[in-house]
């Protein structure tokens, strides 16, 4: 786990560039960790990342506004069997609005965000 989590803070500095005003590390732990990014509109992103055997297992990102409220979460928990791309979705504006998912991925994920954050300036 510790050759993977310096890569993945690097990739989120290298993703958002001047958009990420703050990284900050919340744990980090044998197989996972979690970060929070605090984002030039005031926006945060919270990532968690499990591994096994250096293999992504587990994950979430987070997009939350500068009132902590949903803006989109994107996860894998295996909890919504009936959506098309199980286990992968996203929760978009509240966690009981659930919708298939085909970011999968940090980068994915970073990406949206980059897109939507560019857009708004």
């Amino acid at each position: 786990m510790l050759d993977i989590f310096p890569n993945r803070v690097a990739l989120i500095r290298e993703w958002l560039g001047n958009l990420a005003t703050d990284i900050v590390i919340v744990s980090v732990e044998f197989n996972s960790f979690r970060v929070q990014v605090t984002l030039a509109d005031h926006s945060a992103l919270r990532v968690r990342e499990q591994y096994k055997h250096g293999v992504l297992g587990g994950y979430s990102y987070y997009w939350l506004d500068a009132g902590d409220r949903l803006i989109i979460g994107w996860d894998n928990a295996p909890h919504h069997m009936r959506l098309p791309n199980f286990p992968h979705h996203k929760h978009v504006g509240q966690q009981d609005r659930r919708e298939p998912s085909d970011e999968t991925s940090l980068e994915q994920v970073l990406s949206v965000i980059r897109a939507r954050l560019r857009a708004a300036r």
